[in-house]
């Protein structure tokens, strides 16, 4: 079966042409779009408008012609006989990739007690799944932060860097594909490289059970040593990562079994404390990366850390990103690291988030550095 992909519009607006030619590099069926367009009596130029029905019906070819995708456009494609607003929210929990636009109209309402739009509540589903989401906000709509009501609310967590979700803008219908068919390549990437290395990583090995086999203290030496590897290898070199505009530093610990058994805890337990030793006066706080071999819960981080009540944790399918607001502590948990493929993956994709937070990771890096350096005093 074809992968499914949703492409979910919130637009009523007209939209710039842009300059057809730049279409030639990558667009499925390039000749035809101009030929479609003259049929349609709409002027080939920069500037001319064209209606966002169209610019639907070409989506959907590009991506079934280009990617071999099963497209689904609710008012283009035959649905399965239910209300639309249960139609459109089911295809949006199942399709493997949701394309959202959004211009400056928010579409029309239903008389139920859900304030949302058939569509918005598409995108409120979606919001589920990041990685299969991506929003392309027309130029010079409105704020996310100027809309009302439950509708502001989807639509800042639809835009909020902090929650991981990223959109991306367009100022005309060229500028839109070729926005959409670099995201769909970056996602197919993204999730076959998932998908192969985590498949991969599960899988028992020599290293694996080399692992298993030996005492803790050798199997944490063990993993030390993979654990450098790979971060090197996703450009984490001399205790640095670039994040954003700045270089954080970031160290590398290990350990040899699960968060709840104390020998293996202990390899971890003064990470914190010796974050002072060795560095210069000024130097950004550090993001501990922590490879565990076994597993770690919420409450097991919150007493690593050492504040109940005031840590911060954010969990996903990699592990989990801790910090404490007052210290501007900064720890990232790696559980299930039976392997360096295993690593590789769960490290690779702690690495991505990051970034999206790079702001947010440096300001709590700048805190713990004026933190430490009154501690050396």
């Amino acid at each position: 079966m074809n992968a499914r992909v949703m492409v979910s519009s919130v637009v009523n607006d007209t939209v710039p042409l842009g300059r057809l030619s730049a279409l030639s590099e990558f667009w499925f069926d390039v000749d035809g779009v101009g030929k479609r367009l003259k049929k349609a009596s709409y002027p080939l130029t920069p500037k001319s408008k064209v209606d966002f029905s169209f610019i639907r019906q070409e989506l959907g070819r590009h991506l079934q012609g280009k990617y071999g995708f099963e497209p689904y456009i609710f008012e283009d494609t035959p649905g399965l006989g239910l209300s639309p607003d249960k139609e459109t929210v089911s295809e949006a929990l199942n399709s493997h990739l949701v394309i959202g636009i959004f211009g400056s109209k928010t579409g029309w309402k239903v008389g139920d007690q859900d304030p949302l739009t058939p569509t918005l509540r598409e995108w409120r589903a979606a919001l589920q799944s990041p990685l299969k989401f991506k929003v392309f906000w027309l130029k010079g709509s409105v704020a996310p932060q100027d809309l009302p009501g439950e509708l502001g609310v989807v639509m800042s967590a639809v835009s909020d860097y902090k929650e991981g979700k990223i959109y991306l803008e367009f100022s005309n219908m060229v500028e839109l594909f070729a926005k959409v068919d670099r995201n769909i390549r970056d996602y197919i990437s993204r999730a076959i490289v998932r998908y192969a290395t985590d498949t991969v990583a599960r899988e028992p090995t020599s290293e694996t059970e080399r692992w298993l086999l030996s005492p803790y203290r050798a199997r944490q030496k063990g993993m030390k040593l993979a654990f450098e590897k790979v971060a090197a290898s996703l450009g984490i070199g001399a205790g640095k990562l670039s994040l954003g505009d700045h270089e954080q530093p970031v160290s590398l610990q290990c350990v040899p079994d699960s968060f709840s058994i104390p020998e293996s805890r202990k390899f971890v337990a003064y990470v914190f404390d010796d974050e002072a030793e060795g560095r210069k006066a000024k130097e950004l706080g550090a993001v501990h990366f922590v490879a565990i071999f076994g597993g770690v819960t919420d409450l097991q981080i919150r007493r690593h850390i050492g504040n109940l009540e005031e840590v911060k944790v954010y969990s996903a399918s990699w592990g989990f990103y801790a910090s404490e607001p007052s210290t501007g502590i900064q720890c990232v948990y790696l559980p299930k690291c039976t392997n360096s493929l295993r690593m590789h993956s769960v490290l690779s994709q702690a690495v991505a988030w990051l970034g999206n937070q790079a702001r947010e990771v440096g300001e709590f890096a700048k805190l713990r550095s004026r933190i430490l350096d009154l501690l050396a005093k």
